[in-house]
């Protein structure tokens, strides 16, 4: 009786050494698979893919050499990703750059990249001397100032002390700056007592 026991502990013993033999035996090959398959359903960052491919148990060598290897040949790209992600951000989200960058460094972007992706969503080669001293282009502002104007006047029917305080939420949430968030309110006074 005792000796179907050993030999079923034998036989679970060797299913595990031939499944850590599996995961050891992971080839470059098969992590670039992976790889490219992770990145053709959506644009990932270097430290995002690293930590996808370390979850699939590739060896820690295999996983940087293949993405020192994608990076050399633009397949990751953390500015450009840093730029599409900031400019997809505020045009769906109205997010501001303070969230922006927030976000981009959850996903390890570098401050390096994080800047320069927002400064090329939010800034213009044109800046006017108020604009630049705001952090952003005329454009951005027209279009920060369409989405707060919805909000405002969403609460016609409170008090003004409230409506601006819920803009002011809306936007400290969102990531601006008090240098936007008071302009945008005295615009939208203006607009309002005109």
């Amino acid at each position: 009786m005792e000796e179907p026991r050993d030999e079923e502990s034998g036989i679970q013993n060797s299913r595990d050494s031939t499944k850590k033999n599996a995961q050891a035996g992971k080839t470059m090959l098969d992590a670039e698979k992976m790889a490219i398959g992770f990145l053709a359903k959506r644009a990932f960052t270097a430290v995002e893919l690293r930590k996808k491919l370390q979850a699939k148990r590739f060896p820690p060598y295999t996983v940087e050499s293949l993405l020192t290897d994608f990076q050399s040949r633009g397949l990751i790209n953390d500015s450009l990703y840093a730029e599409t992600f900031s400019r997809s951000r505020w045009s769906s989200l109205s997010w501001g750059p303070r969230r922006i960058k927030q976000a981009l460094f959850k996903k390890g972007v570098s401050e390096a990249d994080a800047e320069k992706g927002i400064k090329l969503v939010f800034e213009d080669d044109k800046c006017v001397a108020r604009e630049s001293k705001l952090g952003m282009s005329k454009i951005s502002m027209d279009h920060l100032l369409v989405q707060a104007s919805k909000l405002w006047l969403r609460g016609q029917d409170v008090p003004e002390e409230t409506r601006k305080s819920r803009i002011i939420r809306w936007l400290q949430y969102r990531g601006f700056n008090w240098g936007v968030i008071s302009f945008v309110l005295k615009k939208l006074e203006s607009q309002n007592s005109s």
